[in-house]
């Protein structure tokens, strides 16, 4: 009797093992959520390494991990080392789902592989290889990539290449090695740009007036100082109506400014792009006078509509900070990195302008400050109060 019972008992036990053993190796125990957050804290290979434990788990790690893990996939290989096989195994569980690729050093034999999958979902792309993109290389990602919206190819290319991108809305050319000026009027004749990264060329001659027709309806424009002689030249009028840039958003110029007479070129320039209202100027690295003598509202336009101005790295002075004077619409104004002298008047920038809302100091190096409440209450009639940021090296103290 005593047998029969141990038996029963042995027999459950086992039961139960094997039941939690099925368990263990079975994925489903857990629902998609909880897999889902389990596998962000996840690396890649680790995710890998997930599949290749039996079946259920490729299953799992194939049809719900990856894809819903790599709608934005990043991947270096010079810090990580896919083996080919795995490669092949992602794109096969992505190519469909993934919409942002950003893979660099990417190894010949796996750029072979990846050329034969189409992303049609991909929209924003940026691929190296371990060795330098030729126009061959970017030609054929137009196959692989057809609805691709932003591009920034990194090689030897021409206009030839990236006009194939017949979508292409954002492009960047940053780094391109011998594009010319040419390549760049094809590019503006073939393709609707809402931004261009240019920052590449070192001499150039005028647009001509069809490319410059293209090139004045972008919205995100990032040019050297060198690159807004693109403009310079062109006639600006047409049916006696004046070509400008109505739709751009943003302009960036980068590169050093040497002598005054570039600088004074430079502004006529800006002058020339902007005859409209500019919501907000950021200055990095300038001295007194150039403030002085450029950041005029009488001089120039396009300054008298200013909502936000940055500040970095510079010198603030007493009569620097009193702008809220001249910049009539200025609601913020922020500075980082600056440093001024054991005079400064802090107050003056809040007593010349009834419209400011936010001042904001980060990291600067700026004597401390006593603000009082009575003071901010007597500055007159205001709608909103002012905001006052202050994250710098020393404190402030507010009564």
């Amino acid at each position: 009797m005593d047998n029969k019972i141990d038996k029963e008992r042995m027999y459950k036990i086992t039961s139960k093992c094997e039941e939690l053993c099925e368990n263990v190796i079975n994925p489903l125990i857990l629902n998609n959520d909880c897999w889902l957050l389990i596998c962000e804290l996840l690396s890649c290979q680790d995710v890998l390494n997930l599949s290749k434990v039996s079946q259920s788990y490729k299953n799992l790690v194939q049809y719900l991990v990856l894809p819903s893990k790599f709608t934005t996939w990043e991947m270096s290989f010079s810090y990580h080392n896919i083996s080919l096989d795995d490669f092949k195994f992602i794109l096969s569980c992505i190519y469909k789902t993934v919409r942002e690729l950003h893979i660099l050093f990417l190894p010949e034999r796996h750029f072979g592989l990846l050329t034969s999958y189409q992303f049609l979902n991909v929209t924003k792309m940026r691929i190296t290889l371990s060795r330098p993109m030729n126009e061959t290389d970017i030609s054929k990602l137009s196959n692989v990539f057809p609805n691709l919206r932003e591009f920034s190819p990194h090689g030897i290319c021409s206009s030839k290449a990236i006009e194939l991108f017949t979508n292409l809305e954002h492009l960047t050319l940053t780094c391109c090695r011998k594009f010319t000026k040419s390549d760049l009027g094809r590019i503006l004749l073939t393709l609707n740009l809402k931004s261009l990264n240019l920052d590449i060329f070192k001499k150039v001659s005028h647009l001509s007036r069809e490319e410059f027709l293209k090139f004045s309806k972008i919205e995100v424009l990032t040019l050297n100082r060198i690159e807004l002689g693109l403009i310079s030249g062109v006639n600006l009028y047409y049916d006696h109506n004046s070509v400008i840039f109505s739709g751009l958003k943003v302009l960036i110029i980068t590169g050093n400014l040497i002598e005054a007479t570039e600088v004074d070129k430079l502004f006529e320039n800006i002058q020339l792009i902007v005859r409209r209202d500019v919501s907000s100027i950021e200055i990095a690295n300038v001295s007194e006078d150039f403030l002085n003598t450029y950041l005029n509202p009488e001089k120039y336009d396009f300054l008298n509509q200013v909502n936000v101005l940055k500040f970095i790295n510079i010198t603030i002075l007493n009569n620097v900070i009193g702008m809220p004077s001249k910049y009539k619409d200025l609601r913020e104004l922020y500075f980082f990195y600056c440093h001024a002298p054991m005079n400064l008047d802090i107050l003056s920038i809040i007593t010349n302008s009834q419209k400011l809302d936010v001042i904001s100091f980060e990291e600067c190096d700026i004597p401390p400050i006593v603000i009082s409440k009575a003071f901010i209450n007597s500055l007159g009639i205001r709608k909103n109060a002012i905001i006052l940021n202050w994250c710098c090296k020393e404190k402030v103290s507010v009564k």
